[in-house]
């Protein structure tokens, strides 16, 4: 007898919280990386007119002066992806060829605040696309309170069984998922699909938002 086939899983429903703008499209970032490019190539002149760009503490000569870019441009790729840590202490590493690391400091600044803002917005747009397919297929909206077993253990599995508390009813009970889950994670399923989810603090998220609109409105 032929293998009865598995119903597809529904389709996540797009919230009122628009996705937002990739960080590529950041007006104040475009200009930030404009004006560090502008540093660059200041720098380069000033060498290949057999200039001395302002160094510190210790003046080199080309080709080791643009040495000093290379934590330049890492901390600059670091800040885009959103890692705080590396990307200040290369920054300020930077500072050795002062022009250019004073641009980087300032790319780096603006880096680190968009990539904030994007995911804080990713956040507030997931939890209302879990509330919208909520509604729209008739599902509970759960958040998993707790995740079993080792985190080792976890990541040789297909599955993950969690302890889930039902966001309307507060009731409690216990489910089991495809793929990994983190505690505080809120989402919708049907069967084992999580067909919409939002991570753990996207409550807040959306909260700041929904609070920003209506401050907008009122205005």
């Amino acid at each position: 007898m032929a293998a009865r086939a598995k119903s597809p899983p529904r389709l996540a429903v797009e919230g009122g919280v628009p996705a937002p703008a990739p960080i590529y499209r950041s007006v104040p970032l475009l200009i930030a990386l404009a004006a560090y490019g502008a540093d660059v190539l200041w720098v380069g002149l000033v060498e290949l007119f057999g200039g001395e760009p302002w160094m510190f503490p210790v003046s080199v000569s080309a080709p080791w002066l643009f040495l000093a870019l290379v934590p330049s441009i890492v901390a600059v790729l670091l800040a885009v992806r959103g890692i705080a840590l590396w990307s200040l202490l290369l920054a300020v590493l930077s500072v050795w060829l002062v022009p250019t690391g004073i641009a980087t400091i300032v790319v780096v600044l603006v880096a680190l605040g968009t990539a904030r803002g994007i995911r804080r917005q990713w956040a507030a747009h997931d939890l209302d696309s879990v509330i919208a397919t909520a509604a729209a297929h008739r599902l509970p909206v759960l958040v998993v309170q707790h995740v079993a077993g080792r985190p080792g253990a976890r990541k040789t599995t297909d599955t993950t069984q969690v302890q889930v508390r039902d966001v309307d009813t507060g009731e409690l009970s216990t489910a089991r998922v495809w793929g990994p889950m983190r505690a505080g994670t809120t989402f919708v399923r049907q069967g084992m699909n999580v067909i919409a989810q939002a991570p753990p603090g996207a409550d807040a998220e959306l909260r700041r938002w929904v609070d920003r609109r209506n401050r907008r409105n009122d205005d």
